[in-house]
C-alpha cells in the first residue's frame, strides 16, 4: 500500500469517527428528551386530581346541609377554590393537548369551567338555606362524564409510558452499537497508523541514500555554475554596453521623430536624384499626398502618380518642385510665396546640400494672409454695420480734399445722428439697439453714389463724404433721402419702431477748408438742425460758429453762477379748486447773470444737464426749497422738479433725507415731480429709488403726464401720489374738442386711483371753469399768480385778490 492511499484511508476512518461520534451526541440528546418527556407525563394525575377533588366538594356540599357534621363554609369555599384550581390546570399545558385530541374531553372541561362559574354565587351564600343543595346539584351531572376523563387520560399515560419506554430501548441498542464500531474503527485505526509509520522509516532510509547522492551532485554544479558566472557577468556587462547604446539610438530617434512631425512646417529632404530620403507628416497634409510619399520616391513619380481629384494641392507642389528644380541648378537659397487660383497660399524656405540634393520647408500661410488682411479691413471699418469707421473717413476726406483742390471740385460732408435713439436703448434693450444701426447702414448705403463715404463715428452718430457736388442741391436731395429713409418704419425682433435723424451740412470748394474745420462746420449745422426742428437739414452758416461761442460761454457762465450766488427761487402757487386754497408752491429756477439780466431755464437747464452741472444745482434747489418753506404755514406744500440726469444720482435719497432734515420741513410737505423720460432709463432701478423716497414720506408726482407713450404702465408699475396734466392740453381747451375728453379721462382715472390731479398753464377763467367741471383736483397758471420770490408770497387766495384790487 502507497503512502498516498495510506494517507487517504486515514482520512476516511478520522471522518468516520467524527461523525459517529457525533451522531452518539445527538443520540444522547435524543435520550434525555424522552427522559424529559416521560417525566413531564402527569396528565392522569391531573385528571385523577380533578376527579378526587370534585368528589370532595360534593361531599362537603351535602355534610354542610346535615346539622352536626362539622362542616362549615370555609371548608366549603377551600374545596371549592382549590377544584377551581384544578380546573384551570386542565386548560393548560400538556393536559390541554390531550383534550383537544377528543371534543367530547374539552366539552368536559369546559362543562365544568362553567359549572364551576354557575354554583360561584351560591357557595358565596352558602349560609342561606337550600344553596348548597342547589350547587350540589348542579355539579352532580359532571361527577360521570369526570370519571370518564380521569380513565381515558390515565389510559392515555399508559399508552405515552409504553411508547416513551419501547423509545429508550431502542435508543439504547443503538448506543450500544455505534459504542461497539468506534470502539473496531478505533483498532482499525491503531493498526493503520503502524502501518503508516513503517511506511514511513523505509521512506527515510531511502531519503537519506538520495541526500548523499544529491550533495555530491551539488558539488560538482558549484563548480560548474562558477564558471558559468563568470561568463554571464562578461555577456550582462557587453549586452548593457549595448542597451545603453540602443536607447540612446531610439531616444535620438524618437526625438527627431517628434520634432519632424510637430513640425508647423512641412519638410522634404531629397537627394541629387530628386530621391525623397526624408519628409514629415505635415508635408503629406499641406499637398493632400495621403501615402504616396514613400522615402526612395521621386518627386517626379510623386506628382505624376498624384490624382488631382484626391490631392488638391498636387498642382501648388508641381508648380513649386518647378522653381525648386531651378533653385537646385543654381544651387542658391532662397525663399518665396507660391499663390494659387482658390486664394490657398504657401510659403518655402529652399536650402540647397552638399553633395546635390536639397532640404526645403512648406508653410500654409493663407490664414495668417486672411487675417492680416481681416485686420487691416477691421482697422478702417465699424465692427456693428461694416461702414467706414472715423480713421479710414478721415484718410478719404484728406484724399477727397486733396483732389478737389487739384482739380478746383466742390466736396460735401453730411453728419447725422439719430433722434430718439436712446429711448430704444433704454426701453428695449441695447441688443436691440445694434439691430436698429444696422438696418440704419443698410438704408445708407442705398442713398448714396458709388464712391462716397458713409461712415459711422461712434453710438448714433454717422457722417457722409459726398465727392464731386456739382452745386448745393444735390447736398439738400441726399440730405432729403436721408431723412426720409431713416424716417420710415423699421421691424426689428417683431417690434415696429419709428426713429428720425437730422442732417448737417458742410461744403469745401475747391478743397479749401481744412479736414476738422469741415467736420466741425458739418456738426455745427447738424446742432443747429436739431435745435430747429427735427427731421430736417441744415446748411453750415457762418454765424453758428458764434453760436456755438456763445454756447461755451454759457457754461463757462454756470459754472462760476452757484458758487458766486446768482441762482434764485421763484415760486408759483398750486390751487386747490374744491376748497379755493392755495394748497402749495411749486420751486421755479431762476439765474440772474451779472451781464445778460435774466436767463431762461429753457436756456440753460439743458446746457447744465450736458456739462454735468445739474446734480449739484438740484441739491442745491431741493436745500434751498425745503428751508424757505419750512418758514411757510402748516400743511402748504412745496413741488420740485427733478431732471433725469439728476434723477440717476445715486445719492439722490441722501441728498432729499438731508435737506429735510436741516430745513426741518415735514416729509409729507415735501413734493418730487418727474417726467416720464425718469421711468425711461432703467425701470427696476429707477423703481428702487422712488420707493426709498416714498418710504421718507415725500410725496411722488408725475409732471407733463399723457405727452409719452407709456403713462399708463408707469402708473401701474409705481402709485404716484399727483398727476401734472400737461398744459399741451389746457392751452387749447377751449378750442378743441378732444383736449377737453382728454383732460377729463385723466382726471377719472386719477379719482378712481386715489391720485391728486393738477393742471399746469390755466391762465384764464374760462378754463379755470372748464377744469372745475371736469374733475381737476389742483389748478395752476398765471391766472392764479406769477412766480414770486419766497418773501413776497401770500399764502391765501383772498388775500392775492385783496392785493390785486389795490
Amino acid at each position: 500500500m502507497s503512502l498516498r492511499t495510506l494517507k487517504l484511508v486515514l482520512a476516511v476512518v478520522i471522518a468516520s469517527f467524527l461523525l459517529s461520534a457525533a451522531y452518539i451526541s445527538i443520540l444522547v440528546i435524543e435520550r434525555q428528551n424522552t427522559l424529559k418527556e416521560v417525566s413531564r407525563y402527569n396528565i392522569s394525575w391531573l385528571a385523577s386530581q380533578a376527579v378526587s377533588e370534585f368528589t370532595r366538594l360534593g361531599q362537603r356540599l351535602n355534610a354542610y346541609e346535615i346539622p352536626g357534621s362539622g362542616v362549615d363554609k370555609d371548608e366549603v369555599v377551600l374545596r371549592y377554590d382549590i377544584l377551581l384550581s384544578r380546573a384551570k390546570l386542565l386548560t393548560d399545558g400538556e393536559f390541554q393537548s390531550f383534550v383537544r385530541r377528543d371534543p367530547e374531553r374539552q366539552a368536559t372541561v369546559e362543562s365544568l369551567t362553567r359549572v364551576l362559574r354557575e354554583v360561584e354565587p351560591l357557595i358565596e351564600r352558602l349560609e342561606e338555606p337550600g344553596n348548597a343543595v342547589r350547587a350540589y346539584a348542579i355539579l352532580q351531572p359532571l361527577e360521570t362524564k369526570l370519571t370518564d376523563l380521569a380513565s381515558a387520560a390515565n389510559h392515555f399515560g399508559g399508552q405515552r409510558v409504553a411508547e416513551d419506554q419501547h423509545e429508550l430501548i431502542r435508543l439504547h441498542w443503538l448506543f450500544s452499537s455505534l459504542a461497539a464500531c468506534l470502539i473496531l474503527v478505533g483498532i482499525v485505526l491503531l493498526g493503520l497508523l503502524g502501518w503508516h509509520n513503517r511506511l514511513l522509516g523505509r521512506a527515510h532510509k531511502e531519503l537519506r541514500s538520495l541526500t548523499g547522492n544529491l550533495q555530491a551532485t551539488s558539488a560538482e554544479l558549484e563548480d560548474a555554475n562558477k564558471a558559468l558566472g563568470f561568463a554571464y557577468k562578461e555577456l550582462q556587462s557587453r549586452n548593457q554596453v549595448l542597451q545603453t547604446q540602443e536607447q540612446e539610438l531610439r531616444l535620438q530617434n524618437e526625438r527627431f521623430d517628434a520634432a519632424l512631425n510637430n513640425m508647423s512646417h512641412g519638410l522634404c529632404m531629397v537627394d541629387a536624384d530628386r530621391r525623397i530620403i526624408v519628409f514629415n507628416a505635415r508635408f503629406t497634409e499641406l499637398f493632400g499626398l495621403s501615402d504616396m510619399a514613400r522615402p526612395g520616391v521621386t518627386l517626379d513619380q510623386l506628382t505624376r502618380s498624384a490624382d488631382p481629384s484626391q490631392s488638391p494641392g498636387i498642382a501648388a507642389l508641381r508648380q513649386i518642385c518647378a522653381r525648386q528644380d531651378e533653385l537646385a541648378r543654381s544651387r542658391r537659397r532662397a525663399s518665396f510665396i507660391q499663390e494659387e487660383p482658390d486664394g490657398k497660399t504657401f510659403s518655402i524656405s529652399h536650402q540647397p546640400m552638399t553633395g546635390g540634393g536639397w532640404i526645403a520647408t512648406y508653410e500654409d500661410i493663407t490664414e495668417r494672409r486672411r487675417a492680416e488682411s481681416q485686420i487691416a479691413y477691421m482697422a478702417h471699418h465699424d465692427a456693428l454695420t461694416d461702414l467706414a469707421n472715423r480713421v479710414l473717413f478721415r484718410e478719404r476726406l484728406d484724399q477727397a480734399l486733396a483732389a478737389a483742390h487739384r482739380m478746383g471740385t466742390t466736396v460735401a460732408v453730411l453728419c447725422l445722428d439719430l433722434d430718439r435713439f436712446k429711448d430704444v436703448n433704454d426701453s428695449l434693450g441695447h441688443e436691440t439697439g445694434d439691430e436698429l444701426l444696422k438696418a440704419v447702414a443698410v438704408r445708407l448705403r442705398s442713398c448714396v453714389r458709388d464712391g462716397d463715404v458713409i461712415a459711422r463715428l461712434g453710438g448714433d452718430e454717422f457722417a457722409m463724404l459726398q465727392v464731386a457736388v456739382d452745386e448745393p442741391n444735390d447736398c439738400a436731395s441726399l440730405a432729403s433721402r436721408i431723412i426720409n429713409a431713416i424716417g420710415a418704419p423699421y421691424e426689428v425682433e417683431g417690434q415696429e419702431i419709428v426713429i428720425g435723424t437730422s442732417v448737417g451740412i458742410a461744403l469745401a470748394v475747391e478743397g479749401r477748408v481744412a479736414p476738422d474745420q469741415l467736420l466741425k462746420h458739418a456738426d455745427l449745422a447738424l446742432y443747429r438742425a436739431k435745435s430747429d426742428r427735427r427731421g430736417t437739414y441744415r446748411f453750415f452758416e457762418p454765424e453758428m460758429d458764434a453760436q456755438l461761442q456763445a454756447r461755451r460761454l454759457m457754461e463757462a457762465d454756470l459754472r462760476k453762477a452757484l458758487s458766486n450766488g446768482e441762482f434764485a427761487l421763484a415760486y408759483q402757487p398750486q390751487v386747490n379748486i374744491r376748497r379755493h386754497e392755495i394748497s402749495g408752491f411749486e420751486a421755479l429756477l431762476r439765474w440772474r447773470h451779472p451781464e445778460k439780466g435774466m436767463v431762461s431755464p429753457a436756456e440753460f437747464i439743458p446746457v447744465a444737464e450736458d456739462i454735468g452741472l445739474i446734480s449739484a444745482l438740484g441739491e442745491w434747489v431741493i436745500e434751498q426749497a425745503c428751508r424757505q418753506a419750512a418758514q411757510w404755514p402748516h400743511g402748504t406744500k412745496v413741488a420740485v422738479n427733478l431732471s433725469p440726469v439728476q434723477f440717476r444720482n445715486r445719492n439722490l435719497v441722501e441728498t432729499v433725507s438731508r435737506a429735510l432734515a436741516l430745513s426741518g420741513l415735514c416729509p409729507s410737505r415735501l413734493e418730487l415731480e418727474i417726467t416720464e423720460s425718469v421711468l425711461l432709463q432703467d425701470n427696476e432701478t429707477t423703481l428702487a429709488t422712488l420707493h426709498e423716497l416714498r418710504a421718507l414720506g415725500v410725496c411722488i408726482a408725475m409732471d407733463d403726464f399723457g405727452t409719452g407713450y407709456s403713462s399708463l404702465s408707469y402708473l401701474r408699475s409705481f402709485p404716484f401720489d399727483k398727476i401734472k396734466i400737461d398744459q399741451s392740453f389746457v392751452r387749447e381747451l377751449t378750442s378743441r374738442a378732444d383736449c377737453l375728453a382728454i383732460v377729463q379721462s385723466i382726471t377719472r382715472l386719477g379719482s378712481s386711483l386715489g391720485m391728486i390731479t393738477t393742471a399746469e398753464g390755466v391762465e384764464t377763467e374760462e378754463q379755470y371753469r372748464q377744469l372745475l367741471v371736469a374733475g381737476c383736483t389742483e389748478v395752476q397758471g398765471y391766472y392764479f399768480g406769477y412766480p414770486l420770490p419766497a418773501d413776497e408770497l401770500v399764502f391765501s387766495l383772498y388775500e392775492e385778490e385783496a392785493r390785486e384790487a389795490l
